[in-house]
């Protein structure tokens, strides 16, 4: 069960940082000049980011599926454990990796054309 629900993993791993990297960056817009526009849109998009996640969990809940906790191992690997109907996993990532997912995320949130997890583009 816990590998047919790899891709929904990886979503809700990748929306929770990109929630995490926005509210972040958010905190840097205060020197432009469209602070306001911009703070509207951070605004709107963690909230879409916070309702897919949502629901994303939902699913996994639904197959028995919950992200336990998630442990930086060293500087290059984050290991995030997984409980699927008791059975513990462990998913390792290289943080490289999961930066380059996050900032595929956010250029969907922006428009921009974007790779999806199952190597997919989209526009």
């Amino acid at each position: 069960m816990f590998l047919e629900n790899n891709e929904l993993i990886h979503k809700c791993i990748i929306n929770n940082l990109a929630i995490r990297t926005l509210e972040r960056d958010r905190n840097y817009i205060s020197d432009m000049k469209m602070q306001s526009a911009f703070e509207i849109w951070f605004d709107k998009k963690i909230k879409e980011l916070q309702q897919e996640l949502k629901e994303v969990k939902s699913q996994l809940l639904k197959s028995g599926i919950k992200i336990q906790s998630e442990t930086k191992v060293d500087q290059l690997i984050t290991e995030y454990v997984i409980i699927d109907r008791g059975n513990i996993y462990t998913q390792r990532y290289m943080n490289i990796a999961l930066r380059n997912w996050v900032e595929e995320e956010i250029k969907r949130l922006l428009g921009l054309e974007y790779r999806t997890f199952s190597g997919n583009s989209h526009e």
